[in-house]
């Protein structure tokens, strides 16, 4: 089973490609290969050269993979659909599945490995979404290694997350962007990985599961999320703002 793994949910530019019983015609060793980088505000822009460089890496090809596992969001507007559409371009053109994976579950397996947090244990998921807002989940470790979301994905300011009633690990970079904001979550908290970020080898980790658990969706239907019902201004709409400020 060979993974192809896509986030530009951030500024990290996220691919891999992952096959945990072999590849490139080697079965006796697992292929991972991974590109990640922190490229910036344009890093999306990068992803599709990293998927054919990691493809010509691996001797394969597009038909020769079982699946496209995408960061569906929540995160970046552009950068969700830029990498949404690499997917169903190549789900389409090879007729493979999708596998949506919400970029919050994969920077809770970032979290369970950087803290080696064990199962059982809580975590608290929090990102910075920008205008003074964060997006946040809970999870529980199950046995596996892997996190399972406990309800939604919200997005509130970040002295409103909701605080876990019993022990929990904080993870994310809401925790730095909003440092006195979340003052009180980050005391409370057993440990905190405020770097986690969504990692094409945790999306592709998820895909697997989720693969397994026969979640996979058509190409037609990947669709990302946004959580924030108005994603961005539009020019116009500041430009009227603007206007009022000054008249005010």
């Amino acid at each position: 089973m060979t993974i192809l793994a896509i986030d530009t949910s951030t500024q990290w530019c996220s691919v891999a490609l992952v096959n945990p019983k072999g590849g490139s015609g080697k079965p006796q060793s697992p292929l991972s290969l991974v590109r990640h980088e922190n490229l910036g505000p344009e890093s999306s822009q990068h992803a599709l050269d990293w998927v054919e460089e990691l493809l010509t890496e691996a001797n394969l090809n597009f038909r020769d993979l079982d699946a496209v596992a995408i960061g569906i969001g929540p995160g970046a507007f552009t950068g969700i659909r830029i990498g949404v559409g690499i997917g169903q371009g190549m789900a389409f053109a090879a007729d493979l599945p999708c596998l949506p994976i919400v970029c919050l579950d994969a920077v809770a397996l970032e979290g369970i490995h950087s803290l080696k947090i064990v199962a059982g244990e809580s975590i608290l998921v929090a990102v910075d979404a920008r205008m003074n807002e964060a997006y946040w989940a809970t999870y529980i470790v199950q046995s596996n290694g892997l996190p399972e979301r406990i309800g939604d994905v919200y997005l509130s300011s970040p002295e409103n997350i909701d605080l876990p009633q019993s022990d929990f690990y904080l993870v994310g970079n809401a925790v730095t962007a909003y440092k006195n904001e979340m003052n009180a979550l980050s005391n409370k908290a057993v440990a905190i990985d405020p770097h986690a970020v969504p990692h094409a080898r945790s999306i592709a980790t998820l895909g697997i599961d989720a693969l397994a658990k026969g979640l996979q969706v058509t190409a037609e239907n990947l669709q990302p999320i946004y959580i924030r019902d108005k994603v961005a201004e539009t020019i116009a709409e500041r430009s009227q703002a603007n206007r009022q400020a000054k008249s005010n």
